[in-house]
C-alpha cells in the first residue's frame, strides 16, 4: 500500500515539473487509477518538460498562406457578345454587386472569366470558362446556360446570375470558406415537368439601308433578304433570297482634253441559294449547295449558277460551345456562267465541272485565338484556265498582363479569262471601277498592337464618355 501511494505522489510531482527522484515501480503493474489534472504552472515558470505518460499533444495549425487577404480579383473577357447585355454589362454588374469580388485586369487577376455566346433560335447559349490561380480551387470550371434574348433585362439577369455565382463560388470558397453556403432544394412539379415542345424551323425577313446627302454628293444603299432554315442535331437545311442595290451621285471628272467623265454609279445584285448537311457522326458529314446570282449590267455576271456536293471532316463537334472548328471539306459540282463583257477567249457564256478543297480552323482557348482558311478550287478539265488559291490566317494573343496582339492576312491567287480589252469602254467609270475581279492577285492585311497598364480598383464611371 505504501509503495502504491508513493508512485501516485511521484507521478503528480513529475507532471507539475518538480524534479524528484521517482522510485522504481513494483514488479507487478499498478492498478488503474482516476486521472489527476495537474494545476497550471505559474506565469513565470518555465514550460514543463514532456510527461512520462503516453499523452500526445496535437501539433499547432499551420499558419495561413501569405498574400490571401483581399477580394477575389476577376478579369472578364467577352469573346462574343450575342444579342443580350450578358457580357460585359450584366456580368460586370454581378462582380460589382458582390464585395468579395473585384473587377481587375488580367495582370492582377485571381480568376479569368472567358465568355462565349452562340445564338440558338431565340436563346443566347452562354458558355463561361473560369480559369483560376488560387490554391485549393480547381484550375478550370466550364458552365453553360441559356438566356431568352426576348426577355426583359431583369429576367435575363435572373437567368444568368445563379450560373455565374455557381462558378465563381468555388474560387471564393478557396480563400473565404465561411462566405459560401450551399443549399439544395426539391424540384417542384413545374421544374420536373418535361421540356416544352420546340420547333426546328426558322424564318427571317431583313430589310435595311442607309444613305447620305449633300448638295453635290448623294449615296443610297439598300438590301433585303428572306431566309428559311431547318436545324437539329443531325441535319441542317437553309434557303435564302436576297437583293441589294446602291446609288452614288457625285461631280464628274474633266480630262485634259475637255472630255467629261461621269462618276455616277448604279449597282444592284440578286441572289438565291440553298444548302443542306447531314451528320453521319460527330466528325463526318455530307452535304451540298446550289446558288444562282445575277449582277447589274456593269458587273461581272449576267448570271452564274452552280451546284456542289461534298464530304466534310471536323475535329470538333457540330455544337462545340465555344464555336471551335478544325474542318476539311472536299466538294465537286458543275457551274454555268453568262458574262456581261466578252472575255479574252471570245466567250460570253461558259459551262464546266468544278471541284475544290476547303480547310477551316478556328480555335480559341483563354488568351490565344488562332484561325486559318485555306481554299484550293478550280475547273476540273482545264484547271489552268479557272482556279483560285486562298490563304487567310489570323491570330489574337494576349501576352502577359499588359500586351495584346492581333493580326490577320489574306492572299488570293486566281486565274480566269479576263474581259476582252476591246469590249471595255475606257471612258466608262462605272465599268472600270468594277473590274477588280479580273486581277490575278489580291491581298489584305491588318496588325494591331496594344500595350496597356490598367487600373486595379474595379470602379466604373461612364460620365462625359460621349465627348
Amino acid at each position: 500500500m505504501f509503495a502504491r501511494r508513493a508512485w501516485v505522489v511521484a507521478a503528480v510531482l513529475g507532471l507539475t515539473g518538480t524534479a524528484y527522484a521517482q522510485p522504481a515501480p513494483d514488479p507487478a503493474p499498478p492498478a488503474p487509477v482516476e486521472p489527476i489534472t495537474p494545476p497550471p504552472p505559474p506565469p513565470t515558470a518555465a514550460p514543463p518538460p514532456a510527461p512520462i505518460s503516453h499523452v500526445r499533444r496535437a501539433p499547432p495549425p499551420p499558419p495561413p498562406p501569405p498574400g490571401t487577404a483581399g477580394p477575389i480579383r476577376v478579369d472578364l473577357n467577352c469573346e462574343s457578345s450575342g444579342r443580350t447585355k450578358a457580357c460585359p454589362a450584366f456580368l460586370l454588374g454581378f462582380i460589382d454587386a458582390n464585395k468579395v469580388l473585384l473587377n481587375a485586369p488580367r495582370a492582377a487577376a485571381d480568376v479569368s472569366l472567358y465568355v462565349s455566346i452562340q445564338e440558338v433560335a431565340l436563346a443566347d447559349h452562354v458558355h463561361m470558362r473560369f480559369v483560376g490561380r488560387l490554391p485549393g480551387a480547381p484550375p478550370v470550371i466550364e458552365i453553360d446556360t441559356e438566356i431568352d434574348s426576348r426577355a426583359e433585362d431583369d429576367a435575363q439577369r435572373a437567368q444568368l446570375e445563379p450560373v455565374f455565382l455557381r462558378g465563381i463560388s468555388l474560387f471564393v470558397a478557396a480563400r473565404f470558406p465561411d462566405l459560401v453556403t450551399v443549399a439544395l432544394g426539391v424540384p417542384d412539379a413545374k421544374t420536373a415537368a418535361a421540356a416544352p415542345p420546340t420547333r426546328p424551323w426558322d424564318v427571317s425577313l431583313n430589310i435595311g439601308g442607309f444613305g447620305s446627302r449633300t448638295q453635290q454628293y448623294k449615296t443610297y444603299n439598300g438590301y433585303t433578304n428572306l431566309n428559311v432554315s431547318h436545324l437539329d442535331k443531325t441535319k441542317r437545311l437553309s434557303a435564302g433570297l436576297s437583293a441589294s442595290g446602291a446609288l452614288n451621285r457625285q461631280p464628274p471628272l474633266m480630262l485634259n482634253d475637255g472630255t467629261i467623265v461621269s462618276t455616277n454609279t448604279d449597282q444592284w445584285a440578286l441572289n438565291a441559294g440553298i444548302t443542306g448537311a447531314w451528320l453521319y457522326d460527330d466528325q463526318w458529314s455530307f452535304g451540298g449547295h446550289s446558288n444562282w446570282y445575277r449582277d447589274d449590267p456593269n458587273g461581272q455576271y449576267r448570271y452564274t449558277v452552280n451546284a456542289k456536293a461534298g464530304v466534310e471532316w471536323d475535329g470538333y463537334k457540330a455544337d462545340d460551345p465555344r464555336g471551335n472548328r478544325l474542318a476539311i471539306l472536299y466538294y465537286a459540282g458543275f457551274q454555268a456562267d453568262g458574262y456581261n463583257l466578252r472575255d479574252t477567249l471570245g466567250e460570253t457564256t461558259a459551262a464546266y465541272p468544278i471541284h475544290g478543297i476547303i480547310a477551316d480552323g478556328s480555335i480559341r482557348k483563354d488568351k490565344v485565338g488562332l484561325g486559318i482558311e485555306l481554299v484550293v478550287a478550280g475547273e476540273v478539265i482545264h484547271p489552268g484556265r479557272r482556279h483560285q488559291i486562298t490563304a487567310a490566317p489570323y491570330i489574337d494573343v494576349k501576352l502577359g498582363g499588359h500586351v495584346d496582339i492581333s493580326a490577320s492576312f489574306s492572299v488570293t491567287k486566281r486565274e480566269l479569262p479576263p474581259p476582252d480589252p476591246a469590249a471595255v469602254d475606257a471612258t466608262d467609270y462605272a465599268v472600270l471601277s468594277r473590274l477588280s475581279y479580273a486581277e490575278p492577285l489580291a491581298m489584305t492585311g491588318s496588325l494591331n498592337l496594344s500595350i496597356h497598364l490598367d487600373r486595379t480598383n474595379g470602379a466604373r464611371n461612364d460620365r462625359f464618355s460621349d465627348l
